[in-house]
């Protein structure tokens, strides 16, 4: 998103979202040192709030691609990172195949190539339809298993498929695709939503318009804390 036509709000949204994800990927350390169970990192509240922050950053950047410059730019850029992450997961032990970085850089490149037969549904239609096949899909993919293991990146995993985050191209494309209309509607009828020319406050908007930078440094920051406070204890 430009800083012309940046959106406090959605910024702020965005950042929200980010300090949420500071606090869940620190207590996922937790478990990783020993200092919390399984049990505990899968309980209900945690649960939700992982799901609130992966699709908080899904529908933003879903908004945020029908405003940017280059969605190539920064589909390549994303995916670069995503490849960061994926590398460093090994190394600590928790495998990151397919996660929420390497959706969004590949979300952002299917919608520069898709984008134009995208804005086509009737924006009437389009948010029920959208959330439909996320439903669908979501349903058919946490059911269905495969003996190819390479359609796991699509959301057809295969028996003994291990992903710390997981998050493929079916069902959540379409989440993206929700967050699309949504940056639709804000740039069509932007004159008629005077709420978005509302502040958000400075320490919610500021990480929010940093987040990729944010999240590639952040949990070497929260590991390496962790790890010295085990190592010294």
């Amino acid at each position: 998103m430009s800083e012309k036509k940046r959106i406090s709000l959605i910024d702020g949204w965005r950042g929200t979202a980010l300090y949420l994800m500071l606090l869940y990927h620190l207590l996922f350390d937790f478990y990783m040192f020993g200092w919390m169970t399984w049990g505990q990192i899968m309980s209900w509240p945690l649960v939700l709030m992982e799901k609130y922050i992966a699709y908080s950053f899904i529908l933003c950047a879903g908004i945020s691609s029908t405003m940017t410059r280059s969605n190539v730019k920064r589909g390549l850029m994303t995916l670069g990172a995503a490849a960061l992450v994926t590398i460093a997961s090994f190394v600590v032990d928790a495998p990151i195949l397919f996660g929420v970085l390497q959706f969004l850089g590949l979300a952002m490149l299917i919608y520069a190539a898709a984008g134009k037969w995208v804005r086509k549904i009737p924006e009437k239609l389009a948010p029920f339809l959208w959330l439909a096949l996320f439903v669908v899909f979501h349903i058919i993919t946490d059911r269905v298993l495969v003996n190819v293991r390479w359609l796991f990146w699509l959301g057809f995993r295969y028996p003994g498929y291990v992903s710390y985050d997981h998050f493929p191209i079916l069902p959540y494309i379409f989440l993206f695709f929700l967050g699309s209309w949504m940056g639709q509607m804000i740039q069509d009828h932007r004159d008629s939503l005077p709420f978005l020319e509302k502040t958000a406050p400075r320490w919610l908007t500021w990480p929010g318009s940093r987040t990729l930078w944010i999240y590639l440094i952040h949990q070497p920051a929260l590991y390496g804390a962790c790890w010295l406070i085990y190592t010294l204890t």
